[in-house]
Protein backbone atom coordinates (compact mmCIF):
# COMPACT_ATOMS: atom_id res chain seq x y z
CA UNK A 1 0.00 0.00 0.00
CA UNK A 2 1.15 3.17 -1.08
CA UNK A 3 1.84 6.48 1.09
CA UNK A 4 -0.86 8.23 -0.81
CA UNK A 5 -3.44 5.95 -0.07
CA UNK A 6 -5.82 5.43 2.51
CA UNK A 7 -5.73 2.43 4.97
CA UNK A 8 -8.26 -0.22 4.59
CA UNK A 9 -10.46 -0.96 7.51
CA UNK A 10 -11.62 -4.69 7.49
CA UNK A 11 -14.56 -6.03 9.51
CA UNK A 12 -14.29 -9.66 10.45
CA UNK A 13 -17.14 -12.00 12.02
CA UNK A 14 -17.29 -15.26 13.33
CA UNK A 15 -18.20 -18.00 10.81
CA UNK A 16 -22.16 -18.90 10.71
CA UNK A 17 -23.25 -15.96 12.87
CA UNK A 18 -25.83 -13.61 12.37
CA UNK A 19 -23.27 -10.57 11.89
CA UNK A 20 -21.28 -12.51 8.85
CA UNK A 21 -24.30 -12.68 7.30
CA UNK A 22 -24.86 -9.09 7.87
CA UNK A 23 -21.79 -8.01 7.50
CA UNK A 24 -21.75 -9.74 3.08
CA UNK A 25 -18.93 -9.49 1.84
CA UNK A 26 -17.29 -7.59 4.64
CA UNK A 27 -15.16 -5.09 3.02
CA UNK A 28 -14.80 -1.70 4.36
CA UNK A 29 -13.96 1.36 1.67
CA UNK A 30 -11.87 4.23 3.45
CA UNK A 31 -13.88 4.50 6.66
CA UNK A 32 -17.20 3.48 4.62
CA UNK A 33 -18.34 0.05 4.02
CA UNK A 34 -20.66 -1.89 2.58
CA UNK A 35 -22.88 -4.48 4.30
CA UNK A 36 -25.83 -6.72 3.07
CA UNK A 37 -28.95 -6.33 5.23
CA UNK A 38 -30.05 -8.95 6.92
CA UNK A 39 -32.97 -10.80 6.53
CA UNK A 40 -33.85 -11.49 10.17
CA UNK A 41 -34.75 -7.90 10.04
CA UNK A 42 -37.90 -7.85 8.11
CA UNK A 43 -39.33 -10.14 10.85
CA UNK A 44 -38.25 -8.29 13.44
CA UNK A 45 -39.68 -5.34 11.93
CA UNK A 46 -43.20 -7.13 12.77
CA UNK A 47 -42.95 -7.46 16.25
CA UNK A 48 -43.92 -4.44 18.32
CA UNK A 49 -41.80 -5.44 21.42
CA UNK A 50 -39.09 -4.94 18.71
CA UNK A 51 -40.17 -2.30 17.15
CA UNK A 52 -40.26 -0.65 20.90
CA UNK A 53 -36.41 -1.39 21.77
CA UNK A 54 -35.09 -1.09 18.47
CA UNK A 55 -36.48 2.51 17.78
CA UNK A 56 -35.38 3.19 21.57
CA UNK A 57 -31.09 1.98 20.73
CA UNK A 58 -31.98 3.89 17.34
CA UNK A 59 -32.73 6.71 18.93
CA UNK A 60 -30.17 6.78 21.65
CA UNK A 61 -27.57 5.67 19.12
CA UNK A 62 -28.39 9.00 16.25
CA UNK A 63 -28.35 11.45 19.90
CA UNK A 64 -24.29 9.87 20.56
CA UNK A 65 -23.53 10.57 17.17
CA UNK A 66 -24.90 14.07 17.05
CA UNK A 67 -23.67 14.55 20.84
CA UNK A 68 -20.02 13.26 20.04
CA UNK A 69 -19.51 14.92 16.45
CA UNK A 70 -17.93 17.80 15.77
CA UNK A 71 -20.25 20.16 14.16
CA UNK A 72 -20.16 22.32 11.04
CA UNK A 73 -23.20 24.26 9.75
CA UNK A 74 -22.71 26.07 6.32
CA UNK A 75 -24.32 28.64 6.78
CA UNK A 76 -23.44 29.05 10.32
CA UNK A 77 -26.71 30.36 11.39
CA UNK A 78 -28.73 26.75 10.12
CA UNK A 79 -32.01 27.88 11.60
CA UNK A 80 -32.64 30.89 10.38
CA UNK A 81 -32.39 29.70 6.59
CA UNK A 82 -34.22 26.45 7.41
CA UNK A 83 -36.94 27.58 8.86
CA UNK A 84 -37.06 31.54 7.34
CA UNK A 85 -39.48 29.45 5.09
CA UNK A 86 -41.65 27.37 7.26
CA UNK A 87 -44.05 25.16 6.15
CA UNK A 88 -41.73 24.46 3.39
CA UNK A 89 -40.67 21.05 1.67
CA UNK A 90 -37.48 19.77 3.42
CA UNK A 91 -35.75 18.03 0.84
CA UNK A 92 -32.84 15.49 1.06
CA UNK A 93 -31.33 12.29 -0.69
CA UNK A 94 -32.58 9.07 0.93
CA UNK A 95 -28.91 7.73 1.50
CA UNK A 96 -28.45 10.46 3.90
CA UNK A 97 -31.21 10.80 6.04
CA UNK A 98 -30.12 9.12 9.15
CA UNK A 99 -29.46 12.44 11.29
CA UNK A 100 -32.29 13.71 10.19
CA UNK A 101 -34.23 13.86 13.67
CA UNK A 102 -31.55 15.99 14.48
CA UNK A 103 -32.11 18.62 11.90
CA UNK A 104 -35.01 19.72 14.38
CA UNK A 105 -34.79 23.60 15.10
CA UNK A 106 -34.46 24.08 19.15
CA UNK A 107 -37.54 26.32 18.46
CA UNK A 108 -40.79 24.91 18.50
CA UNK A 109 -41.62 23.82 14.85
CA UNK A 110 -44.10 21.28 13.67
CA UNK A 111 -42.61 18.49 11.48
CA UNK A 112 -43.67 15.90 9.17
CA UNK A 113 -42.21 13.00 7.21
CA UNK A 114 -43.52 10.73 4.73
CA UNK A 115 -43.11 6.89 5.44
CA UNK A 116 -43.95 4.00 3.52
CA UNK A 117 -47.53 2.07 4.68
CA UNK A 118 -45.58 -0.98 4.52
CA UNK A 119 -45.27 -3.28 7.85
CA UNK A 120 -41.38 -2.92 7.44
CA UNK A 121 -41.31 0.48 7.84
CA UNK A 122 -43.28 0.74 11.30
CA UNK A 123 -39.66 0.71 12.48
CA UNK A 124 -38.42 4.20 10.89
CA UNK A 125 -41.76 5.52 11.90
CA UNK A 126 -41.31 4.80 15.87
CA UNK A 127 -37.73 6.32 15.51
CA UNK A 128 -39.25 9.30 14.14
CA UNK A 129 -41.96 10.12 16.61
CA UNK A 130 -39.44 9.64 19.48
CA UNK A 131 -38.08 13.02 17.85
CA UNK A 132 -41.29 14.57 18.01
CA UNK A 133 -42.01 14.59 14.29
CA UNK A 134 -45.44 13.57 13.01
CA UNK A 135 -45.57 10.69 10.35
CA UNK A 136 -47.50 11.15 7.40
CA UNK A 137 -48.01 6.95 6.10
CA UNK A 138 -48.39 6.41 2.10
CA UNK A 139 -45.68 5.70 -1.14
CA UNK A 140 -42.40 7.45 -1.25
CA UNK A 141 -43.16 9.56 -4.22
CA UNK A 142 -46.43 10.60 -4.17
CA UNK A 143 -46.18 12.01 -7.92
CA UNK A 144 -45.06 8.99 -9.61
CA UNK A 145 -47.77 6.96 -10.17
CA UNK A 146 -51.29 8.90 -9.55
CA UNK A 147 -53.22 5.50 -9.44
CA UNK A 148 -50.97 3.87 -6.66
CA UNK A 149 -53.30 4.51 -3.41
CA UNK A 150 -50.16 4.51 -1.40
CA UNK A 151 -49.00 8.05 -3.45
CA UNK A 152 -52.36 9.49 -3.46
CA UNK A 153 -52.67 8.63 0.22
CA UNK A 154 -49.41 10.20 0.77
CA UNK A 155 -50.05 13.70 -1.15
CA UNK A 156 -52.95 14.27 0.69
CA UNK A 157 -51.53 14.12 4.11
CA UNK A 158 -48.56 15.67 2.71
CA UNK A 159 -50.51 18.82 1.96
CA UNK A 160 -52.90 17.96 4.64
CA UNK A 161 -49.62 18.85 6.58
CA UNK A 162 -48.04 21.75 5.08
CA UNK A 163 -51.61 23.74 5.15
CA UNK A 164 -51.84 22.81 8.81
CA UNK A 165 -48.54 24.61 9.13
CA UNK A 166 -45.70 21.80 9.35
CA UNK A 167 -42.67 21.67 7.36
CA UNK A 168 -42.95 18.42 5.36
CA UNK A 169 -39.71 16.61 5.16
CA UNK A 170 -39.55 13.50 2.23
CA UNK A 171 -36.47 12.06 0.41
CA UNK A 172 -36.49 13.19 -3.37
CA UNK A 173 -35.36 10.36 -4.96
CA UNK A 174 -37.50 6.71 -4.10
CA UNK A 175 -37.02 3.46 -4.45
CA UNK A 176 -36.11 1.47 -6.19
CA UNK A 177 -34.18 4.03 -7.82
CA UNK A 178 -32.13 5.19 -9.19
CA UNK A 179 -30.48 6.67 -6.36
CA UNK A 180 -30.01 10.97 -6.61
CA UNK A 181 -32.35 10.84 -9.35
CA UNK A 182 -35.94 13.45 -8.02
CA UNK A 183 -38.93 12.08 -8.98
CA UNK A 184 -42.00 14.07 -9.99
CA UNK A 185 -43.62 14.09 -6.79
CA UNK A 186 -41.66 16.66 -4.53
CA UNK A 187 -42.09 19.11 -7.72
CA UNK A 188 -46.08 18.52 -7.83
CA UNK A 189 -46.59 19.30 -4.15
CA UNK A 190 -44.41 22.58 -3.85
CA UNK A 191 -46.91 23.30 -7.39
CA UNK A 192 -50.15 22.24 -5.33
CA UNK A 193 -48.87 23.35 -1.92
CA UNK A 194 -47.53 27.08 -3.37
CA UNK A 195 -44.73 26.07 -0.74
CA UNK A 196 -41.07 26.03 -1.08
CA UNK A 197 -38.28 23.19 -1.63
CA UNK A 198 -34.96 23.33 0.25
CA UNK A 199 -32.35 21.09 -0.18
CA UNK A 200 -30.58 19.91 2.68
CA UNK A 201 -27.79 17.27 3.34
CA UNK A 202 -25.44 15.81 6.31
CA UNK A 203 -22.32 14.13 6.19
CA UNK A 204 -20.32 12.45 8.60
CA UNK A 205 -15.87 11.69 8.52
CA UNK A 206 -16.87 8.59 9.23
CA UNK A 207 -19.42 6.41 7.86
CA UNK A 208 -20.57 2.80 7.19
CA UNK A 209 -22.49 2.40 3.26
CA UNK A 210 -24.90 -0.32 2.90
CA UNK A 211 -25.13 -2.31 -0.24
CA UNK A 212 -28.42 -0.49 -1.55
CA UNK A 213 -30.15 1.40 -3.93
CA UNK A 214 -29.68 4.06 -2.44
CA UNK A 215 -26.06 3.80 -0.79
CA UNK A 216 -27.86 4.41 2.93
CA UNK A 217 -24.94 5.58 5.35
CA UNK A 218 -24.78 4.97 8.75
CA UNK A 219 -23.23 7.86 10.24
CA UNK A 220 -20.69 6.53 13.28
CA UNK A 221 -20.17 8.57 16.44
CA UNK A 222 -16.54 11.10 17.13
CA UNK A 223 -16.54 12.17 13.34
CA UNK A 224 -17.35 15.63 12.23
CA UNK A 225 -20.45 16.31 11.15
CA UNK A 226 -21.33 18.58 8.15
CA UNK A 227 -25.23 20.17 7.67
CA UNK A 228 -25.78 22.23 4.37
CA UNK A 229 -28.78 24.06 3.76
CA UNK A 230 -29.08 24.96 0.53
CA UNK A 231 -31.70 28.27 -1.06
CA UNK A 232 -35.48 27.71 -1.55
CA UNK A 233 -36.81 26.36 -4.92
CA UNK A 234 -40.21 27.71 -5.77
CA UNK A 235 -42.55 26.15 -8.29
CA UNK A 236 -45.57 28.04 -9.57
CA UNK A 237 -49.02 27.25 -8.96
CA UNK A 238 -49.86 27.57 -12.55
CA UNK A 239 -46.79 25.68 -13.73
CA UNK A 240 -46.76 23.21 -17.02
CA UNK A 241 -45.48 19.99 -16.94
CA UNK A 242 -42.11 21.32 -18.72
CA UNK A 243 -42.12 23.94 -16.08
CA UNK A 244 -42.24 20.74 -13.44
CA UNK A 245 -39.54 19.18 -15.23
CA UNK A 246 -37.58 22.15 -15.21
CA UNK A 247 -38.55 22.53 -10.81
CA UNK A 248 -37.24 18.46 -10.52
CA UNK A 249 -34.39 19.19 -12.42
CA UNK A 250 -33.67 21.94 -9.97
CA UNK A 251 -34.11 19.97 -7.21
CA UNK A 252 -31.79 17.11 -8.38
CA UNK A 253 -28.81 19.96 -8.81
CA UNK A 254 -29.51 21.53 -5.79
CA UNK A 255 -29.57 18.49 -3.17
CA UNK A 256 -25.98 17.31 -5.54
CA UNK A 257 -24.71 20.59 -4.64
CA UNK A 258 -25.77 20.63 -0.97
CA UNK A 259 -24.14 16.52 -0.48
CA UNK A 260 -21.53 17.62 -1.89
CA UNK A 261 -20.76 20.65 -0.03
CA UNK A 262 -21.71 18.55 3.12
CA UNK A 263 -19.02 15.89 2.42
CA UNK A 264 -16.80 17.91 1.33
CA UNK A 265 -17.03 20.41 4.98
CA UNK A 266 -16.80 16.62 6.87
CA UNK A 267 -13.96 15.15 5.33
CA UNK A 268 -15.89 12.25 4.89
CA UNK A 269 -16.19 9.91 1.25
CA UNK A 270 -19.63 9.87 -0.67
CA UNK A 271 -20.99 6.75 -1.67
CA UNK A 272 -22.03 8.25 -4.77
CA UNK A 273 -20.09 10.56 -5.74
CA UNK A 274 -21.67 13.82 -7.56
CA UNK A 275 -22.26 13.08 -11.11
CA UNK A 276 -20.17 15.26 -13.47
Amino acid sequence: MSMAEKPQLMLTWPRRSICARWAGERSLRAMGAVLEPMGILKTLHHSRLATKWGSMLAEAYIRLVFRTSKLLRDPPDINAKLFSQHPQIFAMWHGQFMMLPMIKPETEADIAIIVSRHGDAEMLASILQRFGMRVVRGAGDAGRQPRNRGGSYALRGALHALRSGATFAMTADVPPGPARKAGPGIALLAKLSGRPIVPCAMATSRSIAVNSWSAFTFNLPFSKLAIVVGDPIDVAQEADPIELETARLAVEQGLDAVTARAYGLAGGRDPLPRRA
